[in-house]
């Protein structure tokens, strides 16, 4: 038996959402860890099942280019993939901070530049199977170096480059960019010119 939607009709009591379809009723929360960024959380539903999950409060990323549309890069080392990866500038947003300043703030701490011209892009959930995290994409152009940049975190090793489209495709075609949201951001980038 299907619906209008395609799919097989599985019964169950779930609450009605705007699109149609049913949301699991909570019946209870279990904090397992809480640290200064994240919670990690086990949900029961009516429905007899659990889901173990981290509650974290998002994030921005910026693809930013140069007054002469050079993308700004950042390699820093990324502990849980034991590698150095290169990324577009991004952080975690703080306790009830504007994604637009989270960006703002990230773009000048990592790289040392600043722009006057933001467009926000979209949201993105990046992995929904085990994260709430959602990060706020935005587009910087025109960014110019500053002469007092802000200090980043005190623990984080960053290096960061300026690239060309054709330096930016080469990186990808050698695979050299793993991380998903700059290639997301580098996609962006490279949609402008089509």
């Amino acid at each position: 038996m299907g619906d209008s939607r395609g799919g097989i009709i599985l019964f169950f009591p779930y609450l009605e959402n705007e699109d149609g379809f049913s949301l699991p009723q909570e019946i209870s929360k279990e904090v397992l860890l809480e640290t200064g960024i994240f919670k990690v959380v086990k949900n029961t539903y009516r429905e007899k099942m659990e889901r173990i999950f981290i509650v974290h409060p998002g994030a921005v990323a910026i693809s930013a280019t140069t007054q002469d549309d050079k993308l700004l890069l950042i390699k820093q080392f990324r502990a849980p993939v034991k590698e150095w990866l290169w990324e577009i500038p991004a952080g975690t947003l703080e306790i009830d901070e504007e994604p637009l300043f989270c960006a703002q703030r990230e773009l000048e701490e990592e790289t040392g530049f600043v722009s006057n011209n933001w467009q926000y892009l979209f949201p993105l959930v990046l992995a929904p199977g085990y994260s709430s995290e959602i990060i706020h994409f935005f587009r910087a152009k025109d960014a110019s170096p500053v002469v007092e940049a802000r200090a980043g975190d005190e623990d984080e090793l960053i290096y960061f480059r300026e690239v060309s489209r054709k330096e930016a495709q080469e990186m990808l075609d050698r695979q050299e960019i793993k991380d998903a949201k700059t290639r997301i951001g580098i996609y962006e980038w490279m949609k402008e010119k089509e």
